[in-house]
């Protein structure tokens, strides 16, 4: 919307600053979301912004309005006075996306932005932060408060850029519009033709100025660190999904954020579809532990079961409910990409969860692939299982293990043991196709309860994997091999519960056991 002002007394301060910067017209109008055509009018003094526009016009020029010409004194008319502005001074860039939690915060994570504001904002020359997690955690959600946080404005007081990577990110276009933000001259920009000369020329312009960069959605060191570019006073944070990239960007600043925990993950639905959450307890209950806390996947499941709940027919909430309950709808909800989405995503792409674990699974290869949805058999978190499980159930080797977790997929829980969060697992649980792996499952926990039938710590440490195990066995007809497990199994729960008053004269009659088998 524009305001008409007098007309016929071209906007001279305007296009001064404009061209002092080197920009076009065009160049002026892409920064502030707008076209050539509106740009010249103002210039030509026959309409002035609206008050959001002029805004934006102050922040990229760090100018008030009566030094752009848009006051009275100036020259040109006006419907605001500096006064009237937000009191955030410097660069603030329009490519930060809006909050997806208003002003109330995100639930949960009051402690992580403490720690994260007061590492920001402690002095010290420099600061890397970097945020990494399982796909849907809410890494994002976390960068975005703390750039829009005021405390960490105005300890940034010169501003804050941000930059959308993605799996293949346009890095020279990226750098390029940082350096337009900068006010760098249009003839500099052109000679740039590198991301070390973009880097170099990038730190000059920033210098001394005390101000956050944000770098979205890393996918390779590389990348992140291509907008390292900040002077002493500046601080980055990187976000990535990747725990390797994280600790080579940041090392002791790297921070893993995790799912929300049952009561966090039943609040945030009770933010987002209260009524629901009052009338279904216990079912909004189960709904969180059924998505493991992934923050993503309550958001898309409290927003869908709003928007049932306001089509005033009981029967629509019931059908939503009853559609929750299954694992492959629960990964199919959409929700439209949010502004400001790294370029992993074309824009017309709806979000799910499908949609963004599917972007980390394109990166395995065939053998990783068939890794993941192997471990998928195993119970998910909070169970754990064993290295020596894992590698038998996937007739794999350590180093694709390994490969799993540095892509975020799969996570480490304590020496020589992992875990799989519960939307990977039914993610990769719906992809699995071999049926050999139920037959390995069964095999290994089959013996394995048969090894150490009299050592109880141990299996009862495994014993929600070898429950699993023989769920399998049951539910795929191996009637032999249910038969031997649970055989296997009373022998270990008899001997346990003999053990309890006569431990000793157990293990001696075991060993004389061994030993008269053995002579035989």
């Amino acid at each position: 919307m524009l305001i008409e002002a007098d007309k016929g007394v071209p906007n001279q301060r305007l296009k001064r600053e404009r061209e002092k910067r080197g920009w076009s017209q065009r160049d002026l109008a892409t920064l502030v979301d707008t076209n050539l055509y509106t740009v010249s009018r103002w210039e030509r003094g026959l309409t002035v912004p609206h008050s959001s526009t002029l805004d934006k016009l102050c922040k990229l020029f760090e100018k008030s309005p009566r030094e752009l010409g848009f006051t009275k004194e100036g020259g040109t008319g006006g419907d605001q006075s500096a006064s009237s502005l937000p009191s955030q001074p410097g660069l603030y860039d329009p490519a930060i996306p809006r909050s997806q939690v208003g002003g109330k915060g995100p639930i949960g994570r009051a402690q992580l932005l403490a720690d994260l504001k007061r590492r920001l904002c402690s002095g010290k020359n420099v600061a890397l932060l970097a945020l990494n997690g399982l796909p849907g955690v809410g890494k994002t959600t976390i960068a975005v408060e703390l750039a829009r946080d005021r405390e960490v404005l105005k300890y940034f007081r010169d501003g804050v850029l941000w930059a959308g990577l993605g799996i293949k990110p346009n890095i020279l276009g990226l750098l390029g519009r940082w350096g337009t933000l900068l006010g760098l001259a249009s003839h500099e920009m052109a000679a740039l033709t590198s991301v070390e000369a973009w880097a170099k020329t990038i730190n000059a312009a920033i210098g001394a100025k005390r101000m956050l960069l944000v770098i979205d959605d890393a996918w390779s060191i590389e990348d992140a660190l291509a907008f390292q570019v900040g002077g002493v006073h500046c601080a980055h944070i990187v976000t990535t999904r990747f725990p390797e990239i994280a600790l080579q960007f940041a090392y002791d600043g790297s921070n893993v954020v995790h799912e929300l925990n049952e009561e966090d993950g039943i609040a945030l639905l009770q933010r987002l579809a209260p009524q629901v959450v009052a009338r279904e307890p216990g079912k909004m209950r189960s709904l969180v532990q059924s998505v493991g806390g992934l923050p993503l996947a309550i958001t898309l499941a409290g927003k869908y079961l709003w928007s049932q709940f306001n089509r005033d027919q009981p029967h629509h909430l019931s059908m939503a409910l009853s559609r929750l309950q299954s694992i492959e709808e629960r990964l199919r909800l959409t929700q439209p990409l949010p502004e400001g989405t790294p370029s992993s995503l074309p824009a017309d792409t709806p979000l799910s969860l499908q949609i963004v674990i599917n972007l980390s699974d394109q990166q395995l290869d065939a053998q990783e692939q068939a890794a993941l949805r192997a471990l998928s058999i195993f119970p998910a978190k909070p169970n754990s299982f064993a290295e020596e499980a894992a590698l038998a159930v996937c007739n794999t080797s350590v180093e694709t293990l390994d490969r799993l977790i540095d892509a975020g997929l799969l996570e480490g829980s304590g020496p020589g043991r992992y875990t799989l969060h519960r939307t990977i697992a039914d993610y990769a649980r719906l992809r699995l196709t071999d049926g050999r792996v139920r037959e390995r499952m069964v095999s290994f926990f089959n013996a394995f309860v048969e090894t150490h039938k009299t050592n109880f710590d141990i299996l009862e440490r495994e014993m929600d994997n070898v429950l699993a195990a023989l769920q399998i066995a049951y539910e795929h007809n191996m009637s032999e091999a249910l038969i031997q497990g649970v055989v296997a199994l009373l022998v270990s729960h008899c001997l346990r519960k003999i053990s309890r008053k006569h431990s000793g004269w157990v293990r001696k009659a075991w060993q004389s056991l061994k030993q008269s088998d053995t002579r035989e």
